[in-house]
């Protein structure tokens, strides 16, 4: 669905710092950072991200971006331990903004309470609401 002239795919699953979870068949989960958090930061100069087999609780801190005018934490979205890093990401920091469901994902995480972790999550009918209020707050 388009909001505010975002896109805000509905299957997935969102922190309120803009960051999305979407769950593979395999049951990992993708986490990126959606189309407004990543057009909102200014051009990125630098993103930090964890090693693979990396261990983080929902809600902990797994990484850092960090643009001109903004630096700021990403949270982990699910429990879990990191099985792969998009190291493309790290060398071209544009690709947040110019495909933020696509290749501008950030971890692919083995969860470990992916049930209950995603309950706490932004989802289905909550995200229009969650997203216009958080974009006329700003």
């Amino acid at each position: 669905m388009k909001i505010e002239g975002y896109e805000v795919p509905e299957e997935l699953y969102y922190t309120k710092d803009h960051l999305w979870a979407r769950v593979e068949d395999n049951g990992n989960v993708r986490v990126g950072m959606d189309a407004f958090g990543g057009t909102a930061t200014g051009e990125i100069e630098f993103i930090d991200l964890p090693m693979e087999d990396d261990e983080f609780e929902a809600g902990e801190a797994f990484g850092s971006i960090e643009s001109a005018k903004w630096v700021g934490g990403l949270t982990m979205p699910v429990t879990g331990t990191v099985i792969e890093v998009n190291s493309k990401i790290e060398d071209e920091t544009g690709l947040m903004a110019e495909d933020p469901y696509g290749d501008g994902w950030f971890i692919l995480i083995k969860p470990s309470n992916l049930k209950e972790d995603l309950e706490k999550l932004i989802h289905g009918d909550k995200i229009k609401s969650w997203f216009e209020e958080d974009i006329e707050s700003r």
